[in-house]
């Protein structure tokens, strides 16, 4: 008898086992596409976060509007928002590149004013350095622009987005170089232009007065220009619609009507430009693989039904949706930099609102509509936080700190105790004028700056020397002079040399849009019509590539459905077991 029941009970719980086995194991047609999808190992450079880009274009957008340049006048924040913009910016990036001896310059000039309003108005760039280390003579500029046409709002897509991937590429490379106990090897400027609406006023300063003696020293430039309205987002989150392509529009080589003179580089400077274009090429798949170790393998957007879909992103074969091209793009702050022969690329995404046949998912970027809000409808449908939108923030900003790890741009080394020798920006280097240095870009590795001594020596003869922290010097005969900052602590010293080339007249880039002549109030393009946000929640995800399958995450759990009609058979079982144990020993006892 005992023997009978233990029969039915290996019985009963066999039979539980292989029910449980079949029900709850998940069938292969509804695995998340994450799994399927080719797994990388997080690559060793810096990596930036796309939610605290995200953020940052959010705050700023929405709290510093009508950037207006050179009217803000201590306006209230809520009339003109300019310079508060300004000073959030540079006080976050200093905290996110803090312990590398980072100096902020706020960089004034004058520009001409909107039609029918003042004709002269203050304006000013704002630069924040960190020196390097091994070559702090040469210098990487990331630059975008602040400020917005005279209607503007809140100006989120043109170009607060920009100024947002910036602290997000400082905050980055910061905590990079902290985990790694490293510095930069050459000297990293972030800077934000001015008046680049009246007709990029701000840039052409930069590279006419501020740095026009230092334009040999410049490495690369990076333009971050009206990002977040490209890949890998969908217009309105659609998947009928197409993922809309992502631009880097790099220095070319070729003359053009934009740069009618490339052809007259020289080929140093023709070499530079090969190297970066390269370099940039070769970035777009590591950055795709670094996402896809983040996690950011999937997005969900809208099928014909409303239901949404998990798509793969950042995939191998969506590598396309970004064009390297020589740059065509024209009113931004690129061009005086690749008008100096200098290797450039401009991160920009979607631009064919004035176009005269513009596609639906055209961007109403220098209009009022320009808003967070907007862009987020133009991602997913809704104005809150679209994943896309977040994404394709972090796309230019993770290219442009892979290509800042590379060794030919910025680089990265370790340090001794030796203070950091650097020189700011040189100006103008013109015959018989009175010429500024200063090394306030310098610092103790140790933090105690005052323990510094600076001693110049500016190359022209042997009485051509001078000591303290800024210094003047006047050149009195045309020619090349090396200029040599020695910086000395009780824990050493550090040297840093510049070749200055003393002209009779300095040289100028000629400003395309000299002539530009606006009110600030751009008229919209009737052929646009811009969409209406639903900020009503989809009902249902659809985690599969053909949309076929239902989310497991939105619906009953199989386990739970069929763990109590598997009990239910079991049960059946073991009765069906015990009445026939029951009956074959009625039958022996008769």
């Amino acid at each position: 008898m005992r023997h009978r029941i233990s029969c039915a009970c290996c019985l009963f719980f066999l039979a539980i086992s292989s029910l449980l086995t079949i029900f709850t194991t998940t069938p292969a047609s509804a695995r998340s596409p994450k799994s399927s999808i080719q797994q990388h190992a997080l690559a060793d450079f810096p990596t930036v976060d796309p939610n605290y880009i995200y953020d940052q274009l959010f705050y700023m957008a929405t709290s510093y509007q009508h950037r207006e340049a050179g009217y803000d006048n201590n306006l209230p924040v809520t009339q003109n928002g300019h310079d508060e913009f300004a000073s959030y910016w540079s006080q976050e990036l200093m905290k996110n590149v803090a312990g590398f001896g980072a100096q902020v310059r706020r960089d004034e000039f004058n520009v001409a004013g909107w039609q029918g309003r003042p004709a002269i108005v203050p304006a000013f760039n704002l630069e924040v350095t960190i020196p390097g280390v091994t070559h702090p003579e040469q210098v990487v500029v990331i630059g975008c622009h602040y400020d917005g046409e005279a209607i503007s709002t809140q100006s989120a897509n043109d170009d607060a987005s920009g100024c947002a991937i910036e602290l997000g590429v400082a905050r980055a490379m910061g905590m990079y170089w902290r985990s790694h106990h490293t510095y930069p090897a050459r000297t990293l400027r972030f800077v934000i232009f001015d008046a680049e609406e009246q007709g990029l006023y701000g840039s052409f300063h930069y590279l006419n007065s501020t740095v026009n003696g230092d334009v040999n020293n410049i490495v690369a430039m990076f333009n971050e220009e009206q990002s977040g309205i490209a890949y890998p987002l969908r217009y309105l989150g659609k998947m009928a619609n197409p993922l809309l392509p992502f631009y880097v529009d790099m220095s070319p080589l070729q003359n053009s009507q934009l740069y009618p003179n490339q052809n007259r580089l020289s080929q140093q400077q023709q070499a530079n430009i090969t190297t970066f274009r390269t370099l940039m090429q070769q970035a777009v798949t590591p950055v795709f693989q670094q996402f896809q170790a983040l996690g950011y393998q999937t997005l969900s957007y809208h099928d014909a039904n409303n239901q949404d879909v998990t798509q793969p992103v950042f995939a191998s074969n969506q590598l396309n949706n970004l064009h390297l091209e020589d740059d065509t793009l024209g009113g931004s702050d690129q061009i005086p930099f690749t008008l100096a022969g200098l290797p450039c690329a401009t991160f920009a995404g979607n631009s064919t609102y004035y176009d005269n046949n513009p596609p639906p998912w055209s961007y109403p970027f220098d209009q009022k509509e320009d808003t967070i809000q907007l862009m987020n409808t133009f991602a997913s449908g809704s104005s809150k936080e679209a994943r896309a939108l977040v994404l394709a923030l972090a796309l230019p900003g993770m290219l442009t700190t892979w290509m800042l790890n590379q060794p030919a741009i910025l680089g990265q080394v370790s340090a001794d105790k030796n203070p950091i020798a650097a020189i700011s920006d040189i100006g103008l280097t013109v015959v018989n004028q009175n010429i500024s240095f200063d090394a306030r870009a310098s610092y103790d590795l140790n933090a105690n700056s005052n323990t510094l001594h600076y001693t110049w020596d500016f190359g022209d003869g042997s009485n051509s020397k001078a000591t303290g922290i800024a210094v003047n010097h006047v050149y009195t005969t045309p020619g090349s002079y090396t200029l040599t900052l020695t910086v000395s602590s009780t824990k050493g010293s550090r040297r840093v040399s510049k070749v200055l080339n003393i002209v009779p007249q300095s040289t100028s880039y000629d400003n395309p849009y000299a002539s530009y002549k606006a009110n600030g109030v751009p008229p919209p393009n009737s052929a646009v019509i811009l969409p209406t946000p639903n900020d009503i929640p989809s009902s249902q995800v659809i985690p599969t590539a053909t949309a076929t399958t239902p989310s497991l995450s939105s619906s009953v759990s199989p386990a739970l459905v069929f763990i109590p009609v598997a009990v239910g058979i079991c049960i059946i079982i073991l009765l069906v077991a015990l009445l026939i144990m029951n009956r074959r020993r009625h039958h022996k006892n008769v």
